[in-house]
């Protein structure tokens, strides 16, 4: 398992190489909706959806613009041992195929979350799937680290789509969902995770048809 080293000077160098890339790639990325109150005592674990390359960079781009924390990805170990230098910017590895392997990296997580101010981003999918994809698919890992945490945890799913909307790059939209704080004893289930997430989805496209202004993280 590779685990995260962060880095200062990386984070430096990384954040305007991103903002270029957004930049040249999207017409516009956007954030709808309201950003729920996030309290500072407790981790952060965010659930995206996981339907473009792009989606652990747009938690990076949340998390610099909306969640000010120290953030941790979760992503796949044959992706991060070609891109070691995402490990420097807060990237750590799972392999899901390796049953040991993916005990050691929940584990990790678990430390991760014991961080002041930490921020753990988890695709519950577990690989890339189509956003339309229902039902959503979502592995048992987070119920897994939920209950062995044990300890208060918030939770917040997050929405991710990407449109062509008469330009010629696409738009990308966030949603954030409710927050929810849970420990092993009042976590409510997997099950229950994917039908939020699902919803959330479902308002994410409805506000996208009425062509909700949101903010414009790349403003």
């Amino acid at each position: 398992m590779i685990r995260t080293q962060h880095c200062l000077a990386a984070d430096i160098v990384f954040q305007p190489y991103l903002t270029w890339l957004f930049k040249r790639n999207f017409h516009e990325i956007r954030l709808l909706g309201t950003v729920p109150e996030i309290p500072d005592d407790l981790p952060l674990l965010l659930l995206p959806n996981h339907s473009t390359w792009w989606d652990g960079f747009f938690v990076y781009l949340l998390n610099k613009r909306v969640f000010r924390r120290t953030a941790h990805l979760m992503m796949l170990e044959t992706q991060l041992t070609k891109y070691k230098f995402f490990r420097k910017i807060g990237a750590y590895s799972i392999e899901p195929k390796h049953r040991r392997g993916v005990i050691k990296s929940l584990e990790y997580t678990i430390e991760l979350l014991e961080r002041e101010m930490s921020l753990v981003a988890i695709f519950p999918q577990g690989e890339l799937l189509p956003w339309h994809t229902r039902p959503l698919g979502y592995k048992r890992g987070v119920e897994w680290i939920l209950r062995k945490h044990g300890k208060p945890i918030t939770v917040l799913p997050l929405a991710i789509r990407t449109e062509f909307l008469g330009e010629k790059r696409p738009s990308a939209f966030f949603l954030l969902g409710d927050v929810s704080r849970f420990d092993a004893r009042t976590f409510r289930g997997i099950d229950w995770l994917e039908k939020i997430e699902t919803a959330l989805l479902d308002d994410l496209a409805s506000r996208i048809l009425r062509q909700e202004a949101g903010q414009n993280l790349l403003d």
